[in-house]
């Protein structure tokens, strides 16, 4: 099964978590152009790709989509947190 994801709607970081998510059940083939994501997929116990499976990638694709937002989103809050508690830790001495 061939699925092209739209690289403006997705990252390659969220294809690739959401690949290894499902490694178990799924062997996802990820190659990229211009502007799509393909993702060859297959079954590991040889069995024919059903829509249960490709809306389960689907799912925890947009799942890591929405989590690789929030850490974008919320970068320089962490490193400020981060930056506030080192400080207290006494490491730096």
């Amino acid at each position: 099964m061939l699925l092209a994801i739209d690289n403006k709607s997705y990252c390659l970081e969220a294809v690739q978590k959401a690949s290894y998510r499902l490694i178990d059940k799924l062997t996802v083939q990820i190659s990229t152009t211009a502007d799509s994501i393909n993702c060859e997929i297959v079954m590991n116990d040889g069995s024919n790709v059903d829509e249960k499976h490709i809306n389960l990638f689907k799912r925890e694709l947009l799942d890591y989509q929405l989590r690789v937002k929030i850490k974008e989103e919320t970068e320089s809050q962490r490193n400020l947190i981060l930056s506030y508690v080192f400080s207290k830790s006494g490491l730096q001495e």
